[in-house]
């Protein structure tokens, strides 16, 4: 397999790791040596990507993820307390909507939303939430360019590990933000305390969803590279301490005690599950 340099970082210290068997398709794993970070390769090709989203069967299952993980509104409302101060406008576009839950925090704080979001499942729970729908589209070179200049800021939300081209992502945000804009993305990390004990059993290395799975340097060294200025870059929890208490009971108290005192631990060593930037394009 011929590696090319790191799709993150541009060095060439890219090596293979594993292959990933879905029991439908496999999927070769890299990783770079350099900045640390890990994507499938080969890439898969962007149409195939597409028609995954696209498909009205696609379903991420938003109503069961409250066993896993806090609510996506709090997630939200954490993003936007963190990074509102840097948004210099009102109107934001939120890429990869989903169900619409980051639109409907950002239009509580006074923001004028636009969004995007191919999948029909999700645009039916976004509509159910806020009342309009998002387009139908792709986040692509095409909408760029009939939007250039168009935003304040653009969010991505747990939308560019999906994406097989994230310097495309960012330079298309580039188009359609205005000038002193910023992107705010949060990505599952990889080099959390998560990967260390999991390692290939990470459970946010599924591709054909997850391809790109960014370190924190590897997500620094794309934006930089692309034109843009970190304002803002830090490390999250995503684990709801409830299901565990749920399903083991009151008697595991300092067990859970224990594992959150863990994630806070971690979170000041920026080496928690979710990593968070706030980025002002420059040039």
């Amino acid at each position: 397999m011929d590696l090319p340099y790191c799709l993150l970082c541009n060095r060439d210290k890219i090596r293979p790791w594993f292959v990933r068997n879905t029991g439908t398709a496999y999927y070769p794993i890299v990783r770079c040596d350099s900045c640390k970070s890990a994507y499938v390769w080969p890439r898969p090709e962007g149409n195939k990507v597409e028609d995954l989203y696209a498909d009205g069967a696609y379903n991420p299952n938003h109503n069961s993820q409250g066993l896993y993980w806090p609510s996506g509104s709090e997630d939200a409302a954490r993003l936007f307390k963190s990074f509102g101060r840097f948004i210099k406008g009102e109107v934001l576009l939120d890429i990869g909507a989903g169900a619409g839950v980051a639109t409907e925090e950002a239009i509580r704080r006074g923001l004028a939303v636009r969004a995007c979001e191919p999948s029909p499942q999700c645009r039916k729970e976004f509509f159910e939430r806020n009342g309009f729908e998002p387009e139908p589209n792709f986040f692509n070179s095409e909408y760029a360019q009939n939007n250039r200049n168009g935003v304040d800021a653009v969010l991505l939300s747990h939308v560019l590990e999906h994406l097989p081209n994230p310097e495309q992502v960012l330079y298309n945000v580039g188009l359609v933000l205005r000038p002193g804009g910023v992107v705010i993305i949060a990505v599952p990390l990889f080099g959390s305390v998560l990967t260390a004990v999991m390692g290939k059993r990470d459970f946010f290395i599924t591709p054909p969803e997850h391809l790109t799975y960014f370190s924190y340097v590897g997500l620094g060294e794309l934006l930089k590279r692309n034109g843009y200025l970190i304002e803002s870059m830090y490390t999250s929890s995503k684990v709801n301490m409830h299901r565990y208490r749920n399903r083991l009971g009151p008697a595991c108290y300092a067990l859970n005690l224990a594992a959150y005192a863990a994630l806070k631990v971690s979170e000041l060593a920026n080496r928690s599950i979710v990593l968070n930037v706030c980025a002002r394009r420059v040039e």
